[in-house]
């Protein structure tokens, strides 16, 4: 399987595709690098664009294109060479779009399988203890260093010390562990609000329920824009995620890097647009690649008392 592995320290979104493929198949994962000739699976993450040969096996997976700008829609894959792709699922219509232009039949299955993770961990028992989560890109991290904040030049995130004790600055850079992954996705259970420039942390908070809006950097108003809407920008990841998740639209809340943010204004903005998902993840589950697994519904005990051994997110 191939998963965006980086250095030392790993990123939550990215380190969450194995776990959530070895709790639901029960087997032990092998990495396998993106320029491979070997078969291999890949889910979570915008990586399609990043495999060069070999059949690679697409569940959930995110696909870039050839658009200059990352905040427009991408609609032409570039196809990489010796390179056969098999869609089970996509994470959205976007990305399917560009599968279909390059050839490829599509089934009639999307989602990211971040709608799986309360089914890995259910967050029972995480206490509320912060108004607003405020999650950065990991771009925009001063280190890459779990505990470090934005880059001193990104004033949008300086938080006034009459709101210290209820806005949360919290970044995606997590130690290569289990238990400090879970730590990470249960940093964002324990706020009430969600506001992220990282897609996978809008998708934690969707799967769990938690209000929440994309932290854009662009000027202009923030509001509900159509996800194939090119005249607004916005990550295409997060269009196709939304649009993937059944959603036409969407919540975009705006403050431009050199700008202070009302923090005030950004939480009653989440409380007064958004509105729940409902999205139903067990066609994704269905169509994960039955020659490489079966899947369980929901992870067995026994799975999740060995999943640090099967997915084996720490570099040897």
């Amino acid at each position: 399987m191939n998963w965006m592995r980086g250095g030392k320290v790993g990123n939550m979104g990215d380190v969450l595709s194995p776990i959530i493929v070895a709790a639901h198949t029960g087997l032990p994962l092998r990495y396998t690098r993106p320029v491979s000739p070997f078969n291999r699976l890949i889910a979570i993450g915008t990586i399609g664009q990043k495999q060069r040969f070999g059949q690679v096996e697409v569940w959930g997976s995110g696909f870039g294109g050839t658009e200059t700008s990352s905040f427009k829609v991408q609609r032409r894959l570039n196809h990489p060479p010796l390179t056969r792709f098999v869609p089970h699922a996509v994470r959205g219509p976007f990305s399917a779009a560009m599968l279909r232009d390059a050839g490829y039949p599509m089934p009639a299955v999307w989602g990211d399988p971040a709608w799986l993770l309360p089914r890995v961990w259910p967050g029972q028992g995480v206490e509320k203890r912060w108004d607003l989560g405020v999650v950065l890109h990991i771009s925009e991290v001063a280190e890459k260093d779990p505990s470090a904040g934005a880059l001193p030049e990104f004033r949008r995130y300086n938080v006034p010390a009459a709101l210290s004790g209820s806005v949360r600055i919290i970044n995606t850079v997590v130690e290569r562990d289990i238990g400090q992954v879970r730590a990470r996705v249960e940093d964002i259970l324990a706020c009430r609000r969600i506001l992220s420039t990282s897609l996978h942390a809008l998708a934690v908070a969707e799967a769990y329920g938690i209000p929440c809006a994309t932290f854009d950097i662009h000027a202009g108003p923030s509001g509900s824009f159509a996800a194939d809407d090119d005249s607004t920008p916005i990550d295409h990841r997060i269009r196709d995620y939304y649009a993937g998740s059944g959603r036409k639209d969407v919540l975009v809340y705006r403050t431009e890097r050199h700008l202070e943010t009302d923090w005030e204004a950004a939480m009653a903005f989440i409380d007064h647009h958004w509105e729940p998902t409902p999205f139903d993840p067990s066609p994704l589950l269905e169509a994960f690649p039955r020659q490489l697994a079966e899947v369980d519904e929901f992870p067995r005990p026994e799975v999740m008392a060995r999943l640090a051994q099967l997915a084996p997110i720490a570099r040897s």
